[in-house]
């Protein structure tokens, strides 16, 4: 694996970890929240311009229903990005305070929703290339055998941060939440900073997860009908 492709996948989790500062709001003043998501949207363009090629591709080559998905996933990422970032400049209130207009609570709220669902969309997309990710890892740490006891342990680790998601789903009312419905919750960020990010890092890892073996069985049954359906030699 090159160092590039290192880099990249240490770019694409930093990202991941902006979005989740970026929800952290009361964590710390406005200013800081308008940095993160301008360092967000940096390495969205970053990550844009390394996967350049991908755009050219999108129309070749055969669309089945894994590709498909990922077509509409990264297009509905891109629309609550851009919705996302039209109404940071409306509500802006620092660094683009002279491009600010009088948005009001609607736009606050269209906000927040945007990137509740850019939280989600990317944990999907992070699900569909969850094997080039793992592949990355055991290239990363020179692993090339198959062991037991790793993949053990690495297997349980999964369960363990499915469970803690799906705990912190409740929790955060992530569901509420994505549906723009109004939610009492509201974390307390002098008693416990981590607990946020690991409640929505878990959010994020379950979401993946989902996606990842889901478009494994759709592979599978696939595979299935096509062995099915071949003419007996």
């Amino acid at each position: 694996m090159s160092s590039v492709f290192r880099i990249r996948l240490l770019l694409d989790f930093t990202a991941v970890g902006l979005i989740i500062a970026c929800l952290a709001y009361w964590w710390r003043d406005n200013l800081s929240h308008e940095l993160f998501g301008i360092a967000l949207l940096a390495l969205v363009i970053v990550h844009n311009v390394f996967n350049r090629r991908w755009y050219g591709s999108v129309s070749k080559g055969r669309r089945d229903a894994t590709r498909v998905f990922n077509i509409i996933t990264i297009a509905g990422l891109a629309l609550a990005m851009v919705v996302m970032l039209v109404t940071s400049a409306i509500i802006s209130r620092d660094l683009f305070s002279f491009m600010a207009l009088d948005g009001g609570f609607a736009v606050r709220e269209i906000h927040m929703f945007a990137g509740y669902w850019v939280l989600l969309i990317i944990a999907i997309h992070l699900g569909t290339r969850w094997a080039i990710v793992m592949n990355s890892c055991r290239g990363m740490f020179g692993i090339t055998n198959k062991n037991l006891a790793r993949t053990i342990v690495v297997r349980c680790a999964a369960v363990a941060i499915a469970i803690w998601g799906i705990r912190s789903s409740f929790e955060m009312a992530f569901g509420s939440k994505l549906m723009l419905t109004y939610s009492l919750d509201m974390w307390d960020f002098n008693e416990s900073t981590l607990g946020f990010f690991v409640n929505y890092a878990s959010i994020v890892g379950l979401c993946a997860g989902i996606t990842h073996y889901a478009l494994e069985l759709v592979r599978l049954a696939r595979r299935a009908v096509t062995r099915a359906s071949a003419p007996c030699q």
